[in-house]
């Protein structure tokens, strides 16, 4: 200590710092504190900062030099979180929720087929997966609110974009009859040609200004949430930090279920509404050529992510304050040679991106956190992707009815879920170690909940696939024909799935199948509008088969079963066109088992969701201060490299694996139609167990290799941590 030139630089150094100078000294008693010391706020060198006064100062919340003390008040991390959920809310509602609710309009409107509609979807990924090692990376040491603020924008001119080709495209052409789409047997009808669809229209086209579009939405999302995480780690106490995350990815969910209701909503909303009556047109939602007004969400949430990003840039760097708490804050990092000789005042540069890419490969905590992510975000991707199909197939429901239990099983259980995550390590104030066991106590109680896929309910009786035609007959293990003598003459089509409920107790793969002819009328029901089919060859069949065979068990006499059959035939032809002879949808059940499921799997999406906030904490601790931008973004890679795309893609096939009736497209097997339900219900028990227990056996891992700094003097967290014999701080804060 003898020449203090050493720690204060030379004059020339001194001439980018203004103020005094601040020196700790001890002098063997006490600490003595020499001047104080003001950094200067443009200069380009990171440094320390711990007066207040200077960062009441220069941290303020505004834009400029337009910083009133008026606009002060939203200068908190609270008012951050809560523009972050704001942003989180829309984002899902339009990403994960509006996109999925429209994919079927699109097709239509567009003439895209399902393969190429699927792209649109996958799309958001394209971009995300080389821009998050950037982005996290390089905005680690810069200003995260700026670079949030522009992936914000680039969201908004992504959904602007996106809703272009209405604008384009001019007006919605409608062809055709209504019962055109009809199907039903016709008279004389022929086999379905198969044309050549290699011909495209022009309108498929816009497919490739969907793909850039939902493109910039997942590059607007990244630097949200991935520097947005690491800003509010900074910035508030330790505690806190999973709690928070809890709010924003609960608002997230919040928004994927009001983008399946909303959207829906939007799309009984003609889509040229503002310039044709579509009643002049003759059409109802209920027709199926109606197109609804799907770009109306884009150009709403476009609106409002614009917005959002004023209040956003208004951050500053860091918040009053942060400093000090991340001084306080205990050091959790995992202890590596990787990490130790660190310099934390010296911002990383490019040529250290492989070395600190190499350190978080060779954290096992990180590692093993990372692969639990992905066996999570695949359960939950997958469960998120059919587990409406497991409620339609295993418990003869219908569609809308499905969906709608879906929604109340997810949307309570994933906000509730990462709400009670975020709550429970911020009221039991855990470490990294008791984060890691508290996820795997979670998940070990979500592997039990897997036995719920063994309960389903009786199979329903589908003719030509479980039972036969007219007779109802078990069909054993004989394959499946849905042609039978009564609907041979219709020639019709197993692309698509439109089954009906017979009067006779069976349920058929469509009307067509049934044998209706194009005489139906529209009935109201509890999940809306229906169609009843009044003239139906294989229902009557069936009918006048029955009363043939219940005739025959009374033992009367030839003449006598005669006569009744005669007239019973005659009956039931006199009836057809009076009695409804089928019903659109599958034949409803006595079955209460759903009322079972429902409870069990909201339990085990609620233990699923619980170790999302608080694995995102643990990850943000188990690291090193400088690399926890790049961890986040690492294991955002991860999840979605191995966790939310093939989640879908690995559960589909299996469930697929499972399939009795498969579409036929020309010759070619299309989609699946109708399952074997024991099968499905084993093998999706076996995908949950083995998938759950994978990441226990993560989780277990992480905190087994787990390997905490040690501690000099105590581990009681009410002892403040040593002070170092002396302490000088550079104070040349970064504004970049």
């Amino acid at each position: 200590m003898n020449n203090l030139t050493d720690l204060y630089g030379s004059q020339d150094e001194k001439s980018h710092i203004w103020g005094s100078s601040f020196l700790n000294l001890d002098n063997g008693n006490s600490w003595q504190t020499v001047g104080t010391q003001y950094p200067d706020p443009d200069s380009e060198d990171e440094g320390e900062v711990e007066d207040e006064e200077w960062e009441r100062k220069h941290l303020r919340y505004g834009w400029g030099k337009f910083t009133p003390d008026c606009l002060q008040v939203f200068n908190s991390i609270r008012w951050y979180v809560f523009f972050t959920c704001v942003f989180s809310l829309f984002q899902g509602y339009l990403v994960n929720g509006v996109i999925n609710a429209i994919i079927s309009t699109l097709e239509k409107r567009f003439e895209l087929p399902s393969s190429k509609s699927g792209l649109i979807v996958s799309s958001n990924d394209f971009i995300a997966f080389f821009l998050v090692l950037f982005i996290s990376f390089y905005g680690g040491e810069r200003h995260k609110p700026r670079l949030i603020g522009l992936g914000i924008i680039t969201l908004g001119i992504g959904s602007f974009i996106f809703s272009l080709p209405h604008f384009f495209t001019g007006l919605y052409s409608v062809s055709g009859d209504a019962d055109d789409f009809e199907n039903v047997c016709y008279a004389n009808a022929t086999s379905t040609p198969c044309l050549e669809t290699n011909t495209e229209s022009n309108v498929q086209n816009y497919l490739y200004v969907f793909m850039l579009a939902n493109a910039l939405h997942g590059a607007g999302s990244t630097p949200m949430f991935t520097l947005g995480t690491t800003y509010i780690d900074n910035n508030t106490k330790a505690k806190n930090t999973s709690f928070y995350l809890g709010l924003i990815y609960a608002a997230a969910s919040v928004g994927v279920a009001a983008g399946y209701m909303l959207g829906a909503q939007t799309l009984s909303i003609y889509t040229d509404f503002d310039k044709v009556n579509p009643e002049d047109l003759n059409l109802t939602p209920i027709d199926p050529r109606w197109v609804g007004a799907w770009w109306i969400n884009f150009l709403i949430v476009g609106s409002v992510m614009m917005l959002i990003t004023v209040p956003v840039l208004g951050f500053p760097k860091r918040l009053p304050g942060s400093r000090k708490l991340l001084e306080e804050r205990e050091e959790e990092a995992y202890v590596s040679a990787k990490t130790e000789d660190e310099d934390p005042t010296q911002r990383p540069g490019w040529r250290d991106f492989p070395r600190m890419l190499v350190a978080l490969i060779m954290n096992p905590t990180f590692l093993f956190l990372a692969q639990a992510t992905c066996t999570e975000g695949m359960i939950v991707s997958g469960i998120a992707a059919f587990g409406a199909k497991f409620f339609q197939e295993k418990f003869n429901l219908p569609a809308p009815f499905a969906g709608l239990l879906m929604g109340i099983v997810t949307v309570p259980g994933a906000g509730g879920g990462m709400l009670l995550g975020g709550l429970l390590v911020k009221k039991l104030k855990l470490k990294v170690r008791g984060i890691i066991r508290m996820d795997l106590t979670v998940a070990i109680i979500a592997l039990i909940f897997g036995c719920l896929f063994f309960i389903q309910c009786p199979k329903m009786q589908m003719a030509g696939v479980t039972s036969e035609y007219i007779t109802k007959g078990e069909f054993g293990d004989v394959e499946s024909n849905l042609t039978g003598s009564c609907n041979a003459a219709c020639h019709c089509s197993s692309i698509f799935y439109e089954p009906v409920c017979g009067m006779d107790g069976q349920v058929y793969f469509s009307p067509c199948h049934a044998g209706c002819r194009l005489n139906y009328k529209w009935m109201d029901g509890p999940m809306g509008k229906f169609k009843a089919y009044m003239d139906c060859t294989c229902i009557q069949n069936s009918f006048m088969y029955a009363a043939m065979m219940e005739n025959k068990t009374r033992e009367a006499a030839e003449t006598t079963t005669i006569s009744v059959t005669s007239s019973t035939v005659i009956s039931n032809q006199t009836n057809a066109t009076a009695m409804p002879n089928a019903f659109q949808g599958i034949c409803p059940g006595d079955c209460k088992l759903i009322w079972v499921v429902v409870p069990l799997l909201f339990i085990g999406m609620l233990m699923t969701f619980t170790t999302v906030s608080p694995t995102q904490t643990a990850t943000l601790r188990c690291v090193a201060p400088k690399q926890k931008t790049l961890a986040i973004g690492v294991q955002w890679l991860f999840l979605r490299l191995l966790g939310t795309t093939p989640g879908p893609l690995i559960l589909g096939s299996i469930i697929d694996s499972a399939c009795q009736v498969w579409q036929e497209v020309c010759g070619e097997t299309g989609s699946c139609w109708v399952y074997k339900k024991t099968d499905m219900g084993v093998k999706m028990f076996i995908w949950w167990c083995l998938t759950k227990f994978l990441s226990v056996l993560f989780y277990f891992c992480a905190q087994y290799f787990y390997k905490p700094p040690v501690k000099s003097f105590s581990d009681d967290e009410d002892e403040k941590p040593s002070i170092k014999p002396y302490e000088f701080v550079d104070a040349k804060e970064s504004v970049i």
